[in-house]
């Protein structure tokens, strides 16, 4: 067995007796020893999780192939940089990484409590055990540790799609996301629970998904971006299971913060437990291999037990809230009270949206157990379902942030819906009348919250809080309007055959194409279909000249050959403040032979390649979006932070 398996097994028991001691206690403050062991086990247990995945990481910078995990996801010549991020690349040694980052939230939450304990403590504490305990087994069913019983000489090498600067930033920002979602559910089953949340378990919990909700939405993002600017696919969003699936724990997370401040239901813990509930769905949906996706590992054990851990929590949340004896959602609306109206359908537009991408993912798992031919969804059944209640979420948030009457709002909507019928009949000014028929509600929507949110800014009075919620509703809408238009008006110019030192005509663009650059085989990986060490990859680069409106570029495009991973294009983004133009060669029978020879080192240049041309508009809208969203995020958690420590002063002085 690996020394890094021992350690989490020995952190497993440690936990284990940490969890054995705090039910023993039982909140009494006076237990001072128990309370102390158990304190030292489970300091212990954190340490030895930490140390199993620094011992995963030195196996990496070390090329210990021994591991199947380093084997899989390294050689000797990757970047030391990508080295550093192998761990929470792969499928195991990403779920020892989120087990690494909860323990480490779990620690410092501990550490601050200690010598405060009080019921509510004790019960949080209980449910970050069983949490951590569980996240544990579940790395050790499927070890990265896990040894090959003969070492190769080298390693397979990373796939190039993950050999990118994103891929050291988007997975550890997302997965931040769920280890705060977790330790805010259990913030909220100990207040369930103990009947009783203390001030700064308040406080605790509001902060966890305010960085919750920052951290998922900047993940999804920068997968946005990774896809757009690195996998050559000309898009940020393709509806894949995974993509869609990393969807629904935000969704159900921002319905979370539009519903009331003060109710007496249960619908924000409800929430809470929905976005739990999808995070887990996830983790099992990219980890467990549920359904094909480019995002996915192959089947596991991992996915089944992960919705057993899923169906258990929300067992368990009903069991506690037939104790709390409170409904779980009462539809208290004030008819006269614009505002109230737009909370509730904001609610419940969100709600209705994560449905539909759930069931969009979850049909081909059911389908496929009572037809041979699982049902499938794709692009079309997202976008014509989402597109209503998309479009009354926006009118939700015009509503929020509007000044009006009921009458003179509802005058204005129906105003807004028949400009936006007779552009739908024009066909102005994209070619998809649903883009059109939504432009105007957008756009006023858009001056609505830019309107208010200038206003709240003039005011000395007003608060961060409303400061970041209107500024996070407006980058909703600019974001939106990026994605109506570049998605509706996208132009493509399909498959052109080309010659060096020629030229191409495509959607109003000049391409000039000069001479091939073949480059020999680079780095070295195992291939063990022949039992043998090969370079890694070949490249093929061409200079191109591009003149598009007016302005001269001087470029190149870039394919690459891959030992194990065949044929990889690098795409040519020319971005301007009117729209993107992405540019981007396929290979050809021609450039895929003068690759494979250039792997051995023979400078063949190619005949011909495929190149595609795409124009994307106004898509700097859906990244400008993007960048205001973060900054309403960040305001609201900084905002909260400070607050918390307004009130910490205000606490001492007052003792």
């Amino acid at each position: 067995m690996e020394r890094g398996e021992i350690f989490l097994i020995f952190a497993c028991i440690l936990l284990l007796l940490d969890l054995i001691l705090l039910l023993k206690v039982k909140g009494k403050a006076e237990e001072k020893k128990k309370l102390e062991i158990a304190f030292f086990a489970s300091t212990i247990a954190c340490v030895l999780v930490i140390a199993a995945y620094v011992r995963l990481t030195l196996a990496f910078l070390n090329d210990t192939f021994s591991l199947w995990e380093v084997y899989a996801y390294s050689s000797s010549s990757l970047s030391i940089w990508y080295k550093l991020g192998d761990p929470w690349i792969g499928s195991s040694g990403s779920m020892l990484f989120v087990t690494a980052l909860f323990t480490t939230v779990y620690l410092v939450y501990r550490f601050k409590g200690f010598g405060k304990e009080s019921v509510f403590h004790t019960t949080t504490y209980q449910i970050l055990d069983v949490f951590l305990i569980f996240f544990l087994l579940v790395t050790l069913l499927k070890s990265p540790f896990e040894l090959l019983p003969v070492i190769p000489p080298d390693g397979a090498g990373l796939n190039p799609l993950l050999q990118t600067f994103w891929v050291l930033v988007h997975p550890p920002v997302i997965f931040l996301g769920y280890v705060f979602v977790f330790f805010a559910f259990a913030l909220t089953l100990a207040g369930m629970i103990t009947g009783e949340q203390e001030e700064l378990g308040r406080e605790t919990l509001k902060l966890s998904l305010y960085a919750a909700w920052l951290f998922l939405a900047l993940g999804i993002a920068l997968g946005g971006w990774w896809s757009y600017e690195v996998l050559g696919w000309g898009g940020y969003w393709a509806w894949d299971p995974v993509e869609t699936a990393s969807l629904l724990p935000w969704l159900a997370l921002t319905a979370y913060f539009h519903l009331p401040a003060r109710s007496k239901d249960l619908a924000k813990e409800l929430t809470l437990l929905i976005t739990f509930f999808m995070i887990v769905f996830t983790a099992a949906l990219t980890r467990g291999g549920l359904l094909e996706s480019v995002h996915a590992f192959g089947e596991s054990p991992v996915g089944p037990l992960l919705m057993v851990f899923a169906f258990s929590a929300v067992l368990y949340f009903f069991y506690l809230t037939r104790r709390a004896n409170k409904p779980l959602y009462t539809f208290d609306v004030d008819t006269s009270s614009l505002f109230s109206i737009s909370i509730f359908a904001a609610y419940w537009s969100l709600m209705f949206l994560l449905i539909i991408c759930f069931f969009g993912d979850t049909a081909p798992i059911i389908g496929g157990f009572f037809t041979d031919t699982p049902l499938a969804t794709n692009m079309d059944f997202y976008n014509k379902w989402c597109y209503p209640f998309t479009l009354i979420f926006v009118a939700a948030l015009m509503g929020c942030n509007i000044g009006l009457e009921m009458k003179r709002y509802a005058g204005l909507i129906t105003a807004v819906l028949i400009t936006g019928v007779v552009l739908a009949l024009l066909g102005q000014p994209t070619p998809n009348p649903l883009a059109n028929f939504g432009l105007p509600l957008l756009i006023v929507a858009g001056f609505a919250i830019a309107y208010n949110f200038a206003r709240l800014r003039s005011k000395k009075n007003s608060s961060s809080r409303l400061w970041g919620k209107t500024l996070v509703h407006l980058a909703i809408i600019v974001i939106l309007i990026g994605v109506f238009v570049s998605s509706a008006a996208e132009e493509e110019s399909g498959n052109i055959f080309a010659t060096s030192d020629s030229t191409i005509e495509a959607l109003g663009t000049t391409i000039e194409l000069n001479n091939f650059t073949v480059y020999p085989g680079t780095g070295s990986v195992y291939f063990p279909r022949h039992n043998l060490i090969l370079p890694e990859y070949s490249a093929l680069e061409m200079d191109v000249v591009i003149k598009a409106r007016g302005t001269v570029h001087h470029e190149s495009l870039w394919m690459y050959y891959y030992t194990n991973y065949g044929v990889v294009s690098e795409p040519l983004i020319i971005s301007t403040p009117r729209e993107d133009l992405y540019v981007y060669m396929q290979h050809t029978n021609s450039s895929y032979n003068s690759l494979r020879f250039a792997l051995m080192g023979e400078k063949i240049p190619p005949e011909n390649v495929i190149i595609q041309v795409k124009r994307n508009p106004l898509i700097g809208f859906v990244w400008a979006g993007i960048v205001l969203l973060g900054h309403g995020m960040a305001i609201l958690l900084l905002g909260e932070l400070l607050r918390r420590d307004r009130k910490k002063n205000n606490r001492r002085n007052s003792d």
